[in-house]
């Protein structure tokens, strides 16, 4: 069964917290100290514990790490902003391919991201490749997962196929949407309730109700976005491409 753990810190550190402020308390009054000088030992006490937590972020994650966070003035300006057309609502899922491409040895591209993207991977039995369980930095929503993968997690397409279809992709022949699909720089390991809720939403859509984590996975984010737009010229709404340039200006020499 699947484990979602979110933040486990916080809770166990409030606990920490409340039982060593009581234990203060009760020492200083027994030594008859003044409720003033008890204050000043609380303030001093809890400063330390909180700072002490904050200082404690979670990781960011492998993927995070693993690219710009930075979009790229070049590859922006290049992208083709046009009016989309989605009142015919002609996508469907199968244009894209019946699924996961196979990579061998019975393992597919979701392997391939599960392994990329998690850490403390293990494999099932006998195979180099085909993932049972991990543990993930959910770059979506800061946090982080273990356990059976078969639920927790869902592998997202960071320019949703929908959108793809919509932005140029119904043009091309049913092989370039299969790869388009399987393409593992448009692809991310995710929190599967955070995967959900983004559903088919271009970047603009999905932003207004998106809580990122960081301003680094963030960043992350619209960088990759960008990049899978110029690679396979895809145009964008106008709403995106506004959201897009203060993005390149929010994320600019981002450390």
């Amino acid at each position: 069964m699947s484990t979602a753990k979110q933040r486990p810190s916080r809770l166990a550190g409030l606990v920490r917290l409340l039982l060593l402020l009581g234990a203060v308390a009760l020492a200083a009054l027994s030594i008859g100290a003044r409720t003033s000088d008890i204050s000043e030992v609380f303030d001093h006490v809890r400063d330390s514990l909180l700072g002490s937590s904050q200082a404690q972020t979670a990781s960011p994650g492998k993927w995070v790490q693993s690219g710009p966070t930075s979009i790229e003035p070049q590859q922006l300006a290049s992208l083709d902003v046009a009016r989309q057309d989605r009142s015919d609502d002609d996508y469907e899922r199968a244009e894209f391919g019946d699924g996961w491409e196979s990579t061998g040895d019975g393992c597919d591209t979701r392997d391939a991201i599960l392994d990329r993207d998690l850490v403390e991977v293990t494999y099932e039995n006998g195979s180099d490749c085909e993932v049972t369980d991990g543990t993930l930095h959910d770059p979506y929503t800061g946090t982080t997962i273990q356990g059976d993968l078969s639920e927790s997690i869902q592998i997202d397409h960071i320019v949703s196929l929908s959108d793809a279809w919509y932005s140029g992709a119904e043009d091309w022949s049913a092989e370039k949407r299969e790869s388009f699909a399987n393409d593992l720089d448009n692809l991310v390991a995710v929190d599967a309730s955070a995967n959900m809720s983004k559903s088919d939403d271009s970047i603009a859509e999905w932003y207004t109700d998106w809580d990122p984590p960081s301003e680094t996975a963030q960043c992350r984010y619209a960088a990759q976005y960008v990049d899978v737009l110029a690679s396979y010229d895809l145009s964008v709404t106008s709403d995106d491409y506004k959201l897009l340039k203060k993005l390149e200006t929010d994320c600019r020499d981002l450390a």
